[in-house]
Formats: C-alpha cells, structure tokens, sequence
C-alpha cells in the first residue's frame, strides 16, 4: 500500500466545462482551480463520457493500470488515464463504454427521465477511484459529491482500515436526489454487506445512496448556509432530516456558499459578448451607474438584432425593462407560477427573454406568452446555447428566480456581475445572497416568501415602478459590488479539510 500523499481528491459526475448537466458540474470546475491558486495539491476523477469534447479542453499525460470490479458474478473491466484541464486542472478519466459511452450524463430529456443502471454506472466511478488510491497513493482528504458519489465512502471504508484511509468530505448539492434503489440491487455493485443498515445505505426498506454518502463521511456540507438549516426540518429533509439533525448536532454539518468563476463570468472580456464592458469608447468602472446602463443598452440592441425583437416603450416613450431567465423549467424553479403571473398583465410592460429546457408543460407555456406577446417574449426551449445564456445576462435589466426550493444557485451571482438586478424566491442559497431594495446600501434585490401568481405580479410591480427612479442606478452598483468570488469559499473548505485531518 502506498503512502499517503498531500492531496486533495474530487470525485464528482460532472465538471464543467467539459460536462455539465446542473451546478454540480460548475462547482467542480471551478473549486479546484481556487484551491489550487491557495496553494492545494488537487486532483478530480470523473467519468470519460464521450460527448466530451477533449480535444477543446483536455490534454492527455498517460494511462494507468487498468481495473475490473464485479458486479454480481459479471467483470467489469474499466481503463484509467490521467490528463490535465488547458487551465491547468489534474484529472483522471474513467474509461467503460458500456456504462459512460452514452449520450447524457444521468439520462435523456436533461436526466428527468435516467437511465436504469445508474446506480452501476455510479458504483464502478467509486471502485475507480480507490483503484487509482492503490496505485498513485492515498489522498488525504476525498471530496465527494450527490448521490452518484454517495458510494464512494463505502468503497473506501471496505477497502482501507481507519489508519490507512482519506478523510471523506461529503456535499450536498441537491437532496431532492437521493439514489433509490431497490435493496435488493445493492448485492449487485460490489459494496461490503455491512453497510446493508440503517446506519448506511438502507432507508425504509429501499437502497438510498446519498444517505449512505453522508452517513459513512467524515463532514457533511451543503451549498448555502441557509440550505443547511432548511434541510433539517421534515418539510425540506425529504426523508433525511433525522439525519441531517444529528449531523448538525454532532458538528458535522456545514453550509459553504458556492461562488462564481469571476475569470470565466467576467463582463469585462467575455467572448460570448457583442459589447464587452471596457469598451473601447467607454472604459466603465465598477461605480458608475452611466458606464453599466450604457452597458446593457449595447447589449440589448445587439442582442435584440440577433434574435429579431424590437425595443419596445412604454406609454410616456420610456424603454421597458427586460426580464431575463436562464433556467431549467421545472416546478421547483418556480418558472410554472411566474408565466402563469405574466398573463396577469393587461398592458404587459416587459420584454422577456427565457432560456431554458425541463418539464414538457412548462415548456409550452413559454413558447405561448411567445406567440401572444410576438413583439416582447423570446423563448428558447429544449437545448442549452451558452453564449445566448451570456448575452441574456447582459442584456437583463431583472433576472428572474422564483425557485420553491434553491441549495444555492449561481445565476444570480452571475446576473449581479453583469449588472441585473435580482427576483427570487425566498430560500436556500438566494436567501443568503438577495438582500432586499428596502435597503439602498447593500440591496439588490426582492425575495419572495409565497411563489404564487399573485405574489410574483406583486415583487414585478414594484420592480417595474423602482427601474424609473434614480435609486435604481445605486442599486445595480451594489449588484456589481456584491462579492460572490470562490475565494473566501475555497478559504472555508481549506479550514474543513484541516479541522477534519
């Protein structure tokens, strides 16, 4: 057995920008890379999906040992190659065409619909992993993530006694999604029989990975602190509460708010831009307001030009803001109610732009406020276009999030970069981040307790009368000047990873 080595190991599903279904892969793509310039030894392992473009944003260093796990009585063999991200990222590939040559991460339609063999697909990354532990040495700490990592600390467990094993950091990204299995799969994927308990992987008779995950680590994280706080009450546990209580009150339990790439989300030189910020006729600065709404005028025409909208006025010639959503289109998201509320509106005094794919009726409640509003709704539904998703936070006066239920999102750390001021639901990580237009020092934002029609036409009203008055300048200031940064977060996983070691 090798000796332990000074690093940090990512094991995750996801990593942008090589593969993102949600904000799981933005935090692994950016995380590391921040823990790297503190001074951190990190390496993140993920599979090797073939839609991945790796000539874009991969080079390759050399292959490793192959493996094989079984599943049942069946081998499955798996290859391993170490690589590095163009930004300097080290990364290990796992290669099985059978579970990860496919053209989704967890499944068709976004993952709505995933795919049968996910929890095997999922085990053999966590058997990969410690694979690779035998061969390159073992880490000092793993850092796993959701329920497709949520076998990792059992593979570990089984596989290296207390003395000679990594300390496990565990985050919650999502805990609607858990890994539910019947019980009967888990003789199936190569897991030790004795985390068959309800101190590990059972839960009402039924196989639950994410459970297992933080129940069998070290310490626990989520997204936010108010997610934290809000995941141990039985109307937000969905089923773990007990659980998390516990956690909490052991002192394994943490809230980390996620940040954003500043380097990547950056209004100053984003490729994706017609007008960049500094501009060469207008060399803006963070404090004034004229070089910010210059800014978005210049992107709203461009962009306007590009998808054939015309800038629209009100009744005493004044443009009329422009509301702007990136966004799956999902129940939880709160999307459902805030169409439902545009159709309250007689005069209809917006311009909307939705990007977006999820959930089939929704979906077609976006593209008919298009066809009944031709002239000031463009909505883009069923594939994601990462450059539209740029010129769409430039260009937006209010970003829209009335989610029911948000860990911690990041479009509108992203929104407050480029300017927008912020609509959102009153939870999770928007709670910690919006800060109410009642207070003119720090505010940028309004938040919304009860997602309904009416509330959500009531939170645009008032954002539809402040965008005329001058306060509305102060508060775009203070939306560009909030810090959402991964310094401090990654500052705050650093003093995890030593209190646990």
């Amino acid at each position: 057995m090798n000796n332990f080595n000074d690093e940090i190991w990512f094991v995750a599903s996801e990593m942008a920008p090589l593969v993102k279904a949600g904000g799981l892969g933005d935090v692994i793509g950016s995380l590391p890379k921040y823990l790297i310039k503190l001074g951190m030894n990190v390496k993140v392992i993920i599979p090797a999906y073939k839609f991945i473009n790796y000539n874009e944003f991969v080079q390759f260093e050399e292959n490793l040992p192959a493996g094989r796990v079984y599943f049942g009585d069946i081998p499955f063999d798996f290859g391993v190659k170490k690589a590095k991200t163009k930004d300097g990222i080290p990364l290990i590939f796992v290669e099985q065409n059978h579970f990860f040559g496919r053209d989704d991460v967890y499944g068709p339609h976004g993952g709505t619909v995933g795919y049968r063999d996910n929890l095997w697909r999922f085990s053999l990354l966590a058997h990969a992993a410690v694979h690779c532990m035998k061969i390159l040495g073992v880490p000092k700490i793993v850092h796993s993530h959701d329920w497709s990592g949520g076998l990792v600390p059992a593979v570990i467990k089984q596989t290296f006694n207390e003395k000679e094993r990594p300390k496990i950091v565990f985050t919650i990204h999502n805990l609607g999604y858990q890994g539910v299995y019947p019980i009967d799969d888990f003789y199936d994927i190569g897991i030790d029989f004795r985390f068959n308990s309800s101190g590990a992987f059972e839960h009402f008779g039924t196989f639950n990975a994410l459970k297992g995950g933080i129940l069998l680590s070290d310490a626990v994280t989520t997204v936010s602190p108010s997610y934290a706080n809000e995941i141990t009450i039985p109307q937000r546990g969905f089923g773990l509460d007990g659980e998390l209580r516990n956690l909490r009150e052991n002192g394994k339990l943490f809230g980390i708010l996620n940040g954003i790439d500043e380097e990547y989300w950056n209004p100053k030189n984003d490729v994706f831009l017609n007008v960049s910020f500094n501009g060469k006729d207008r060399p803006y600065n963070f404090d004034d307001y004229n070089g910010w709404k210059n800014f978005k005028e210049d992107n709203k025409k461009a962009l306007f030009s590009e998808i054939g909208l015309k800038f629209k006025k009100n009744s005493v010639g004044k443009h009329l803001p422009v509301l702007g959503i990136v966004s799956r289109l999902t129940e939880e998201k709160g999307i459902d109610v805030f169409l439902d509320s545009l159709f309250n509106w007689n005069d209809f005094p917006f311009q909307v732009l939705i990007l977006g794919t999820g959930k089939h009726f929704i979906e077609k409640k976006a593209l008919y406020l298009q066809e009944f509003h031709k002239d000031k709704v463009y909505a883009k539904i069923g594939k994601f276009d990462e450059a539209l998703a740029h010129k769409i936070y430039a260009a937006s006066d209010i970003f829209v999030m009335p989610s029911r239920t948000e860990p911690c999102g990041l479009s509108q750390m992203i929104s407050m970069r480029y300017g927008g001021i912020i609509l959102a639901g009153d939870t999770g990580g928007l709670r910690d981040t919006v800060v109410d237009l009642t207070n003119k020092e720090y505010g940028n934002g309004i938040t919304v307790k009860h997602i309904d029609a009416n509330s959500i036409s009531w939170a645009l009203d008032r954002l539809y009368n402040l965008y005329y008055e001058k306060d509305w300048g102060q508060f775009v200031i203070n939306s560009v000047n909030s810090d959402f940064s991964w310094n401090a977060s990654a500052l705050k996983y650093i003093d995890l990873y030593n209190k646990i070691l």
